[in-house]
């Protein structure tokens, strides 16, 4: 019987040591740089922006780019398309927006967390309107740029799924707006831009 009990003490240290091995592990993991490959990897979204000028609905694809302890570094490509806001009902802009975020870790763990972040981004894209007013062609000159930042929040309520609240702001303008004629408010300017959406992770 004492052999029987010796032997079920050593089992529980070895068992414990393992316990505390493991722990420690895991918490290594948390350090320095990791694989970005996890369940939150790549994501697929569509959020509606309303600025000074227009209002935008946003078809976006997002992966991360960095993970290093909760720090995390993320890109985003979107379609963008805007109706300005003019009595022209033909008044439309076309574009890409590539945006990068930097923030906490927004893994999902089981309830619903917030994850904060900032932003930067760079737009590019096109016009329907000449400085007139008259219609032209989508994707001829000139060209619209903006240029701007903010901070954002990721609402996790699943694994899958996460809400997006965006405050930000910056400069647009547009290609030699001033010499050809476009409005002050439309050829270059400072906005600021509210954004609302979801975001579907993988």
């Amino acid at each position: 019987m004492k052999i029987l009990k010796y032997i079920f003490i050593i089992n529980i240290i070895l068992l414990s040591s393992f316990s505390v091995l493991k722990a420690e592990e895991n918490t290594e993991e948390k350090k320095g740089f990791q694989s970005v490959l996890d369940n939150r990897f790549f994501s697929i979204g569509i959020f509606s922006s309303a600025d000074s000028i227009k209002t935008t609905v946003n078809i976006e694809f997002g992966f991360k780019i960095m993970k290093y302890n909760n720090f995390q570094i993320k890109s985003y490509t979107s379609v963008t398309g805007s109706k300005i806001y003019d009595e022209s009902p033909h008044m439309y802009e076309l574009g890409l927006m590539q945006k990068f975020t930097f923030g906490n870790d927004d893994e999902y763990v089981g309830k619903v967390t917030i994850a904060r972040y900032g932003f930067a981004f760079a737009s590019f894209g096109f016009l329907s309107f000449d400085a007139d007013r008259s219609g032209k062609f989508l994707f001829a000159k000139p060209y619209y740029w903006e240029v701007g930042g903010g901070a954002g929040f990721n609402i996790n309520v699943s694994k899958h799924v996460g809400i997006v609240l965006e405050f930000g702001g910056g400069l647009h303008m547009v290609h030699n707006g001033k010499e050809l004629g476009y409005p002050e408010k439309i050829n270059k300017a400072g906005f600021g831009r509210i954004s609302v959406g979801g975001r579907y992770y993988f």
